[in-house]
């Protein structure tokens, strides 16, 4: 696993699981590239993430599980929100720790979005509301 961009994950995204995020509407963006050279993103709300693009016609929770994602994240808990083949997957997360769910977003960063192990974020955050 990738720790150092697990660990800056866990700080991007620590707004939207502390007191900064009282009324549930912070989203933080985390972009890269993957290696194909194809700008991918996951957005993080108090409950969700979100992939885009899903690069894949097979169901989210499937690609994750089949792809190795969660292969060290086995007590993880996670919902089917929403999703369109090729387009995007939302993903439920509510109930997990902020450190899983960083571990999470890294795995899914290299294992269903394919990017290298050395990705570098851009991050932002803003409030929806």
């Amino acid at each position: 696993m990738s720790g150092q961009q697990a660990d800056a994950i866990a700080a991007a995204i620590a707004d939207i699981y502390g007191e900064k995020n009282e009324g549930g509407m912070l989203c933080c963006t985390l972009e890269t590239v993957n290696a194909d050279g194809v700008d991918v993103s996951i957005q993080v709300m108090a409950d969700t993430i979100n992939f885009t693009p899903y690069p894949h016609a097979e169901e989210p929770l499937t690609r994750l599980e089949l792809s190795g994602a969660l292969d060290e994240l086995q007590d993880l808990q996670l919902d089917l929100v929403d999703w369109d083949a090729n387009a995007f997957a939302t993903v439920g997360t509510g109930g997990n720790q902020p450190r899983e769910i960083a571990r999470l977003i890294d795995q899914a960063f290299l294992k269903v979005l394919g990017c290298p192990p050395s990705y570098a974020l851009k991050v932002s955050t803003e409030d929806l509301s």
